[in-house]
């Protein structure tokens, strides 16, 4: 195989991209292919932005849209938008997709489609509270003239180039949704293309002429600031994540220019990279600087810098010096630019070549020596006289819980042990608490789910609330027919029940009361029976009023109703333990509770929203309050801290402490989605009581 018709295709959107190897006949066919590739890439880069976003929507429609019909669905978009990070209530949605959706079909093609996406999001208010000087009305159309831009690009933006009205048009050009107006006479934006100018990369801060350099860049070495990475071989965690040689590729084209290789003493002789003292996977020394060799001078010619912390004795750091050599060969720098000279030579000077940075052994160093780094604190994980795992006993419950631990010479440094808690079998049903339906019924609230107690329980709802009247209704799983649901009605002060079926037709999932009328969720068939009335024999009857959720975090004992922040924080303050925790309502939110906790001594507060009958805290959903408790007993809540201690007097009496003032968390809320790291590692001296179990 001739290694000269041979290329790699990388693509993806995740950090480890995919690849396709691919082998040309000859080179004929070689040469078409890398012009075909650099012209889809030029294309893709120079296309306008109208045209991008329209490459893109195009892409996600039919992802969506997969059985050849050329629509989608509201369930679909559902999906979507959850997918695309986009959070919107069911309810908001549905009006959106009405609003689209003229001929009320249940389904919109892919101009529809994008008119949706255009309408949400749209933000007037970026219009009327900060640019509406710039634009004028025409009947009810507010539009911006190229003069009236060129206004907004001197005053607003100070650019200069916009004093050239031709310039301002063509700007104006690339960004209009309408391309037959782009030839006509006369130009303007909506409201909506000039937000897409706003958001575009042709609005962006960097100034596009440092794209290439424009300094001087003949002055010594140590007078320049250097893109630097750290740890670059990790892709996540610095305690437990995985090591890549895709990282250095990565950083190499994003124009980094100084690398950082933790070398260890490897198998076969040669060392691995990884992050000492810790549970990150190992990655072989040589492919990490092959890689370096194929990628250093992509980006540019400037200097590369490779940062070694070097841990390997001797005989492995003589393999390192030889590989380096061989790989890099002339490109990696040996001696000196000029003999005499007495400062670092410039950036110039050194283009297409690598520097390694290490400290040299101390003359008379043993073949087991190694590279101490003398400036390092005793704090870091240089400096290790053991680890390994730890069982500390909780002082409340006294259970004891295994921790990972580093020790210093004078600090312990622990963590809990991810593994062991990865181990542990939990009940199928805890596992499950986390809701992450993308079905439109899901979050609504006449969707009971599986109901405990099932047709019983119902029944004795519906009762509860018969002065609600004919018509109040619920939707719960069924419990004979799996993957069918149960509706429960009111009709003259008894409860019905029926069952709603459902059967694939071409490849798609249906809904039915009767099978003469089909529906595409179940959200749907409900819908249509709130408008149009149940038919039989005996009677007709519209669906109305959903039976209220029921509230089951009521009389729970961590669940404080209408107490205030600083009454919350005052029976916190008296439980000094990591995990005590109590639920209130929000004082400002009507629908929303606030979860209050201690984590590291302070007081911290997490709002949980409530949206149908779902409980939303972060991105997590759950169908009750009881159950994100559960959830959160098993799963950490924020950062490292799981749900231990519910506040109760009785806890509060035995535990007897004075409150401190120094808990206090000065921030409104926290957000549990802000803070992914799977470990806390944090230095503490030893308590007394600390020993293994017996």
């Amino acid at each position: 195989m001739d290694k000269n018709l041979c290329f790699v295709i990388f693509y993806g959107s995740e950090f480890k991209l995919h690849t396709l190897s691919i082998t040309a006949s000859n080179k004929d066919e070689y040469r078409k292919w890398m012009m075909g590739l650099e012209h889809l890439v030029t294309d893709t880069q120079t296309a306008s932005y109208q045209l991008q976003v329209e490459r893109w929507l195009r892409k996600e429609f039919y992802l969506m849209e997969k059985l050849g019909t050329n629509v989608v669905t509201q369930k679909h978009l559902k999906a979507w938008m959850s997918r695309i990070n986009y959070k919107i209530a069911t309810s908001k949605l549905r009006d959106k997709f009405q609003e689209v959706d003229t001929t009320n079909r249940g389904s919109i093609v892919f101009e529809e489609f994008a008119t949706l996406f255009r309408n949400l999001i749209h933000v007037p208010s970026i219009i009327t509270e900060r640019f509406y000087s710039y634009f004028s009305y025409t009947g009810d159309l507010r539009k911006m003239s190229p003069y009236q831009f060129q206004s907004f690009l001197i005053l607003e933006q100070k650019e200069t180039t916009a004093n050239n009205i031709q310039t301002v048009k063509e700007i104006m050009k690339n960004h209009l949704d309408d391309l037959v107006r782009a030839a006509a006479v006369n130009l303007y934006f909506t409201e909506q293309e000039f937000e897409d100018y706003l958001f575009s990369k042709v609005n962006q801060v960097w100034d596009v002429k440092h794209d290439k350099v424009t300094q001087d860049m003949d002055r010594p070495l140590a007078r320049y600031w250097i893109s630097s990475s750290h740890n670059t071989y990790l892709t996540g965690s610095q305690f437990n994540g995985e090591s890549s040689c895709e990282a250095y590729a990565r950083c190499l084209m994003m124009g980094c220019r100084c690398l950082e290789l933790d070398c260890w003493d490897g198998p076969e002789g040669y060392p691995h990279i990884t992050h000492g003292h810790t549970w990150t996977s190992k990655i072989k020394f040589l492919d990490v600087l092959k890689t370096i060799a194929e990628h250093a001078w992509i980006k540019t010619d400037y200097p590369l810098i490779l940062s070694i912390e070097n841990h390997c004795t001797l005989p492995q750091q003589r393999k390192m010096a030889m590989a380096f050599k061989d790989l890099f060969g002339e490109d990696l720098l040996l001696e000196c630019i000029d003999k005499n000279e007495t400062e670092l030579p410039s950036p110039n000077q050194l283009k297409k070549k690598i520097i390694l940075k290490n400290k040299k052994l101390k003359k008379g160093a043993t073949e087991c020596a190694v590279n101490a780094d003398e400036s390092a604190t005793d704090t870091g994980l240089s400096n290790v006289e053991k680890n390994g795992s730890l069982y500390l006993e909780d002082p409340i419950d006294h259970v004891w819980h295994p921790h990972i631990f580093v020790l210093t010479l004078t600090k312990l440094l622990y963590a809990e042990d991810v593994r062991a808690e990865q181990d542990e079998d939990t009940d199928e049903d805890e596992n499950n608490l986390y809701t992450e339906s993308d079905e439109l019924h899901f979050g609504e609230k006449w969707f009971h789910g599986k109901l405990e107690g099932g047709r019983h329980r119902a029944e004795r709802l519906l009762q509860e609330d018969s002065n609600l009247g004919d018509g109040t209704f619920l939707v719960r799983e069924s419990e004979t027919f799996i993957g069918d649901f149960s509706l429960s009605f009111l009709r003259q002060n008894r409860v019905n029940h029926c069952r709603i079926k459902s059967k694939q037709e071409h490849g798609q999932q249906k809904y039915y009361l009767v099978d003469t009328l089909l529906f595409d969720s179940l959200y749907s068939l409900i819908t249509y029976y709130r408008t149009s009335p149940l038919r039989s024999s005996d009677f007709e009857l519209t669906l109305k009023e959903p039976v209220p959720q029921p509230q089951c975090h009521e009389g729970k004992e961590w669940y404080y109703g209408e107490i205030d922040r600083a009454t919350a924080e005052d029976k916190l303050k008296r439980i000094p333990c990591d995990g005590a925790f109590l639920v209130r309502r929000s004082e400002t939110d009507q629908y929303s509770f606030v979860i209050s906790f201690r984590y590291e001594g302070r007081i911290k507060h997490c709002r949980i929203k409530q949206e149908g009958r779902l409980f939303t805290i972060g991105t997590a959903q759950f169908e009750s309050l009881p159950e994100l408790i559960k959830y959160h007993e098993k799963t950490p809540l924020y950062k490292r801290m799981k749900l231990k201690y519910p506040v109760t007097d009785q806890l509060i009496m035995r535990m007897g402490i004075t409150p401190e003032t120094s808990t206090l968390h000065r921030d409104l809320y926290v957000n549990p989605n802000d803070f992914t790291s799977k470990v806390n590692l944090c230095c503490t001296a030893i308590p007394l009581s600390v020993h293994p179990p017996q």
